[in-house]
């Protein structure tokens, strides 16, 4: 999604530019070890946080032991190798930290030398994104940069203009009072105990819409609740336009990922979070409640109970929504762009 969002505002910015947006893992890889990394990715995310846990950690470990992170190199590394001297781009701009690993490693070994971009799309940062021979990186706010400074990047090379988000996701001119609690469950439905989270809020807030993503189970057992609370709650499967949901909701309740919680800060939209997993959602959930932009919850009567407080309390809510806005960086994507193109340009 980062990827697409970046990709068409370097269009926008030089129509005539040729620019491809690939796959790394289909196509590098290989189909079946794709659908394998995304399924163990939604298979512990929903059923065992732990392990996913634990795989964040020992990524970790792997990154701070340059042997070891060498072999993880190989993986795609051929064909990467193979495209990038038949295609031959101005510049190669990652948006997962495996490609930004192989092709620093590519550059090190001197099979390319081509420019390379690195994204952050978390509030964190891990040593599976930091990697010599990344020409730059583009994070997602101030703190984070400084980490990465810390780490040792040199600070010409770090930009914190933000995670790229969609148009559409802009600033509100005020957060309603009034407006609806929007669940979402992301694409694939990631979030454990989905349906008794949407029911328990969908019995306290005077209006409730989730977007169910792709679960369509989730779908048709809250579509046979919605009758029942007599309008008060609205299902709707996958959207595109889900930005629409976002500027009309008063509160967002749902999983810290590094792109919703993106988009809900360049609306304006307060969070409350559930069900963060161990790694880079816990610290994307840190940096909100830190920044007073949200709550966070670790049952479901907590979300209920933050929910009730907040829309019982406008002032408070607003307040809420203020600092919110005051994190969000709308501009993100084009400001992205700006950088890379200044990047080639200057090549």
């Amino acid at each position: 999604m980062i990827a697409q969002t970046v990709a068409a505002a370097v269009r926008d910015l030089r129509p005539q530019w040729d620019v491809e947006v690939l796959d790394f893992f289909e196509e590098f890889v290989g189909p079946k070890f794709s659908r394998a990394v995304a399924w163990s990715y939604g298979f512990s995310a929903r059923n065992a946080p732990f392990l996913y846990g634990s795989f964040y950690r020992t990524a970790q470990w792997v990154g701070e032991h340059p042997r070891v992170q060498s072999r993880l190199n190989r993986v795609g590394r051929r064909r990467l190798r193979e495209y990038l001297r038949s295609r031959r781009p101005d510049v190669v701009v990652s948006t997962y930290p495996t490609p930004s690993a192989v092709l620093c490693g590519l550059k090190r070994r001197g099979e390319v030398s081509v420019p390379s971009v690195t994204i952050l799309t978390d509030c964190a940062s891990h040593s599976q994104w930091i990697h010599e021979g990344v020409d730059l990186y583009i994070v997602g706010h101030d703190a984070l940069r400084e980490e990465l400074v810390g780490l040792g990047v040199p600070g010409d090379r770090v930009q914190a203009s933000g995670v790229p988000v969609r148009p559409g996701f802009t600033p509100r001119d005020d957060c309603p009072a009034d407006g609806p609690v929007l669940i979402t469950v992301g694409a694939e439905g990631m979030l454990r105990g989905a349906e008794a989270l949407c029911r328990a809020v969908a019995e306290c807030a005077p209006r409730t819409i989730v977007v169910c993503g792709h679960d369509r189970a989730l779908q048709r057992a809250l579509e046979s609740l919605a009758p029942a609370l007599d309008g008060a709650l609205e299902v709707y499967p996958f959207v595109e336009d889900i930005h629409r949901h976002y500027t009309a909701a008063s509160l967002f309740v749902g999983k810290p990922g590094g792109v919703t919680v993106a988009e809900a800060l360049a609306v304006g939209l307060p969070l409350v979070l559930y069900g963060a997993i161990p790694g880079q959602e816990r610290a994307n959930q840190s940096f909100v409640v830190a920044g007073g932009a949200g709550r966070a919850a670790r049952t479901i009567r907590e979300v209920c109970a933050i929910v009730t407080k907040l829309l019982a309390d406008p002032d408070q809510l607003a307040g809420v929504a203020q600092r919110a806005a005051a994190l969000g960086l709308p501009n993100a994507a084009r400001d992205a762009a700006s950088s890379i193109i200044d990047l080639v340009e200057r090549a």
